[in-house]
């Protein structure tokens, strides 16, 4: 009997129950990603952090259509095809402020004639709210304000290209637009990345002369006052796996009528208010997590009183 109970309490001690055995023995899996390079248009919630920069080179290959009032799609016979390559740089000069540069290049052709024209530049500071935030429910947001300086000429344009050998508006505009961005987890190697960003322009007042990048002809002569735009944007990305994933961008931008003042034959800017609905799916490979490349189309599915549109996009994007 002695040695029964000394049995029982030997096994005792080493059969100790354990108050949190699933705990003790559960081992987390860690997800090695997300691994994402970002929508084609949809700019993220946060910007980059103190000593670190975002550079994003952009090709946008044009095959422009033009719609009717109605918004039903035709093939554009006079427009040249165009090719812009985007240089977009964001550097974290705090935890909280950013700045960011966009300068650009558009090669125009048409009829075997081919012509290459510096765009327009814009910069700017943008500003980190909160950023991944249990109180704010783990979202990040930002704001920012951005100043286009135009450059090169959009006036007195060659008739060849139809008005569309520069790309520059030749008008001073700012704009101010705020992003959020939110990073759900599925599963092992599966995220969502879901985006908002609204985007507000304001154009100044600025002299035309001539056939324009917005119209006109060889009698024009005055003062065009373009009405403000705004944008509101939708982005989504789901990983497949650690290096492949879907994304895509819901586009739906609103522009205000302009006006002008002097003598024209040919309108001149927006006759009328005009709205643009346009997606952009794209599928991007990713290398490791901070390096990516994504390659997409950007349509303007339906318009009303504006050109429709049809671009190809490929980005690399390098954090570091």
């Amino acid at each position: 009997m002695t040695f029964f109970c000394l049995l029982l309490a030997s096994m005792s001690m080493f059969n100790k129950s354990d108050p949190k055995p699933e705990a003790y023995y559960k081992v987390e899996y860690k997800p090695k990603g997300p691994h994402l390079t970002g929508p084609i248009l949809t700019g993220p919630g946060y910007i980059p952090q103190k000593g670190h920069f975002d550079f994003e080179p952009y090709v946008v290959i044009a095959e422009p259509i033009e719609s009717s009032s109605h918004g039903r799609a035709a093939k554009h016979q006079i427009k040249p095809a165009e090719t812009t390559i985007l240089f977009r740089v964001q550097l974290g000069l705090t935890d909280n402020i950013a700045f960011s540069l966009y300068p650009y290049v558009t090669s125009t052709v048409t009829d075997g004639v081919s012509k290459l024209a510096m765009g327009d530049l814009v910069l700017g500071p943008s500003f980190q709210i909160f950023r991944d935030n249990p109180k704010y429910y783990n979202i990040a947001m930002k704001f920012g304000i951005n100043q286009l300086i135009p450059c090169g000429t959009a006036e007195n344009l060659d008739p060849l290209f139809n008005g569309n050998d520069e790309p520059t508006l030749e008008a001073w505009s700012t704009m101010l637009y705020a992003a959020a961005s939110k990073l759900f987890h599925i599963n092992r190697e599966n995220f969502f990345d879901l985006r908002t960003e609204v985007l507000a322009t304001f154009y100044f007042p600025n002299d035309v002369h001539g056939l324009t990048s917005v119209g006109g002809d060889g009698s024009t002569n005055g003062v065009l006052s373009r009405g403000p735009s705004f944008t509101f944007l939708i982005g989504m990305e789901l990983s497949l796996d650690l290096h492949w994933a879907l994304a895509l961008d819901i586009e739906n931008q609103y522009n205000m009528a302009s006006s002008f003042e002097g003598t024209t034959i040919q309108p001149v800017g927006n006759v009328k208010d005009s709205y643009l609905l346009a997606f952009a799916p794209g599928i991007e490979y990713n290398f490791h997590e901070h390096l990516g490349i994504i390659g997409g189309v950007w349509i303007g599915a339906y318009g009303v009183n504006i050109e429709e549109f049809l671009n190809i996009v490929i980005a690399l994007n390098w954090y570091h």
